[in-house]
């Protein structure tokens, strides 16, 4: 029971400072030149509040089969979601009744978007979403990419056609893309919670630690190179794998490709300044 509640102190002191502040949904239109030349292009902005998940459940976004996702946390208490509803046919007219057509719906933690008739075809959804800090996320999406950050919690990502992005996150964290890269930015001093685990198959990886970290790192490709710059001597790397223990160790955080090289990072270590002696 103690390690539990040790476990829930860690993920809290996790959540990053950047989600104390409120952030703004920035999710727009493009601009009317974005329409191609044998097809009209309509688009509008959605936005809805939802109550955040109680505890122990999961909010589910469902961006299948068009459409990326983008989760930031931010210290409120509920849920703001800005839908970019688009639609693409020949005429303006039939643009815009695609885009009437959708409906974006949010029941038992589940948002997505359908349309009546169940084509998939001309028309497409992504979300911008503010969540509070530590809420478990479960993001679908096929072609689009799925973007987290400043959250921490049971999070679970799966997209087919799109990169996958994780900026400063926790928890208990397991994602993976298909035809995309990884791109990977921790804070902090240790990651907190039970580890992470995020692979892709055509895909580089981008991994940058803080220069001071404490955590065990793993990272394997079949076609490609391994490169790494970190701040410890308890390291191995060969062609296509490293392992490496940061700081004091701590918890497992794995990467892999298939065809893709790997580089992880960290800054040089700076000196801590010394104050000049009192005279």
């Amino acid at each position: 029971m103690k390690l539990f509640f040790l476990q829930l102190g860690l993920l809290a002191g996790a959540i990053p400072a950047a989600a104390q502040q409120i952030p703004a949904l920035s999710l727009t239109c493009p601009a009317p030149a974005a329409s191609q030349a044998l097809q009209k292009l309509h688009c509008e902005t959605r936005d809805l509040t939802l109550p955040a998940p109680a505890a122990g459940n999961t909010l589910t976004i469902d961006a299948r089969a068009n459409g990326g996702i983008t989760v930031r946390g931010w210290n409120g208490t509920t849920v703001k979601v800005r839908a970019l509803v688009t639609g693409r046919a020949a005429t303006a007219a039939d643009a815009r009744a695609l885009v009437a057509a959708v409906r974006i719906t949010a029941q038992n933690s589940t948002l997505r978007a359908s349309r009546a008739n169940e084509s998939l075809d001309g028309w497409a959804v992504e979300y911008e979403v503010l969540v509070p800090a530590r809420t478990d996320l479960d993001l679908k999406a096929v072609n689009g990419a799925i973007k987290a950050e400043n959250v921490a919690g049971k999070l679970r990502l799966n997209t087919t056609n799109g990169p996958l992005v994780l900026l400063d996150v926790s928890g208990d964290v397991r994602g993976q893309t298909t035809n995309g890269s990884l791109t990977l930015r921790l804070s902090g001093p240790a990651w907190a919670g039970p580890g992470l685990e995020v692979s892709t198959v055509n895909g580089a990886v981008d991994w940058q630690l803080p220069a001071v970290y404490a955590a065990t790192i793993l990272a394997r490709t079949t076609h490609g190179k391994v490169s790494a710059e970190l701040n410890t001597k308890r390291k191995s790397v060969l062609p296509h794998n490293l392992a490496a223990t940061l700081g004091k160790g701590g918890a497992q955080l794995k990467v892999s490709t298939v065809h893709g090289s790997i580089s992880v990072k960290q800054p040089a270590e700076t000196a801590p300044v010394q104050p000049d002696p009192v005279e």
